[in-house]
């Protein structure tokens, strides 16, 4: 049997790095004497180019600029992954699964490729992948599937013949665009019901995704990687308290 190539995301799906930068995003607008804005954040997620400058410009009034509000938020995103990166649950277990099952892995993430090898590299995902498509390497970025063409291509197949998996309304409709059979695990946003309706599979964790496209047996699911039931994330509970001193003390250790 042939085995199909897999494609994954990187942020959101394999790391959870977005998570930190809307974290980082909201502690940089009370810096600034801003409200939290979070939806702002949220509608650049799988954006790139001048896309998300724009939106969150526009944010900010006349009273802060961008370039002042970018060098903060870098550096407090910085600090953070500087640390240790987290993996999100199941991922990095279904990546060395299917490494040691033969198949053929990607990453194509609209990340710059240096920078998405260094994360994956530190948080022990780097070694499984044949290759890694950043989006320093397009000229189209999601959600045009040129970043899944190339992942294919570097993998031996065509995109066709592959399984991708993706967070992001922006990746996920990339993905389907590729022709690759799609399975998007949702990170901070719940899928649009026109999402919905383009007949993908939507799971609540990525071990329920491979399970959904039989990546993996129902009897071989991994002791306690069940995730829980898809829903909306509250924002308001992801940035607890602890989370200002967190990225203060991560800031003074730089």
């Amino acid at each position: 049997m042939i085995l199909p190539g897999v494609i994954f995301d990187m942020d959101g799906l394999l790391l959870d790095t977005e998570k930190v930068c809307l974290e980082s995003f909201v502690e940089t607008r009370r810096i600034f004497a801003l409200s939290d804005s979070p939806d702002t954040f949220l509608r650049c997620v799988g954006l790139r180019g001048q896309e998300p400058a724009r939106i969150i410009g526009d944010s900010l009034g006349d009273n802060v600029s961008f370039d002042d509000f970018s060098r903060e938020w870098d550096r407090r995103i910085d600090a953070a992954l500087g640390r240790e990166i987290p993996a999100k649950p199941g991922a990095l277990q279904l990546v060395q699964m299917l490494a040691d099952k033969g198949y053929s892995l990607a990453v194509a993430t609209s990340t710059e490729t240096d920078r998405a090898c260094q994360q994956l590299g530190s948080s022990g995902f780097l070694e499984h992948f044949e290759c890694v498509i950043g989006g320093d390497k397009v000229i189209r970025h999601k959600p045009d599937p040129e970043v899944y063409y190339k992942a294919a291509d570097r993998l031996g197949y065509q995109a066709r013949n592959c399984i991708a998996f993706e967070d992001s309304e922006t990746g996920t409709r990339a993905a389907i665009a590729s022709g690759a059979q799609t399975v998007q695990v949702p990170d901070l946003i719940a899928p649009s019901d026109e999402l919905h309706a383009m007949g993908h599979v939507i799971a609540s964790g990525i071990i329920e995704g491979a399970i959904a496209v039989a990546l993996l047996p129902r009897k071989t699911y991994p002791e306690g990687l069940r995730s829980p039931a898809l829903r909306t994330p509250d924002w308001k509970t992801m940035l607890h308290v602890a989370t200002k001193d967190r990225f203060r003390e991560a800031a003074t250790q730089r």
